[in-house]
């Protein structure tokens, strides 16, 4: 019982904190990663407190050597969750492999929710793909992949100096342009 107790209340503190979101309050969209795949906030209310070994913050860039790859999202923060068994059985894929999907060279940088990710071999949990879309930055080309939903997203597209999109393309991702 004891075991199952601090769990709880870090997955609660959690859920509470998610309650009082930064996201209404700053505009703050941190990255979640569950045993290291990229997740959504979504995706992290199907997991029990008890499926949950710990749960680690990051706001500043003395991060492990495992989410160095996540650099960029230190403004934003991120939740790393460790799962007590593997997380591995989760359907997920590669940012090099979504690349390849959208007609990209597999090396092409990948962002995600418009912050770069700067290890194209780190995986996506397929569940917290919520949009992919082909953005342009200066006459190249980049996936960009949501993992907040559109309604959501006015904080992104705030702190990323307005977005505009052009006219679909005839990819399944539409194309817009960052300022």
């Amino acid at each position: 019982m004891k075991n199952l107790i601090l769990p709880f209340l870090l997955f609660s503190g959690f859920l509470f904190a998610q309650q009082t979101s930064l996201k209404e309050s700053a505009g703050l969209f941190p990255l979640y990663l569950v045993d290291g795949m990229i997740t959504n906030e979504e995706q992290l209310k199907a997991f029990g407190p008890a499926e949950i070994s710990a749960v680690s913050v990051y706001k500043s860039d003395n991060l492990p050597e495992k989410l160095i790859p996540f650099i960029n999202f230190i403004s934003e923060g991120i939740i790393s969750i460790t799962m007590k068994n593997d997380a591995q059985n989760l359907e997920a894929v590669s940012l090099d492999r979504l690349n390849i999907q959208h007609q990209f060279d597999e090396l092409n940088p990948v962002y995600i929710n418009r912050i770069f990710v700067k290890n194209n071999t780190v995986k996506i949990l397929t569940d917290a793909l919520v949009e992919a879309e082909i953005i342009e930055n200066n006459g190249q080309k980049f996936l960009n992949i949501w993992t907040v939903k559109k309604s959501e997203r006015n904080g992104i597209v705030k702190r990323s100096g307005g977005i505009k999109n052009l006219p679909k393309e005839k990819s399944a991702a539409k194309t817009v342009i960052l300022k």
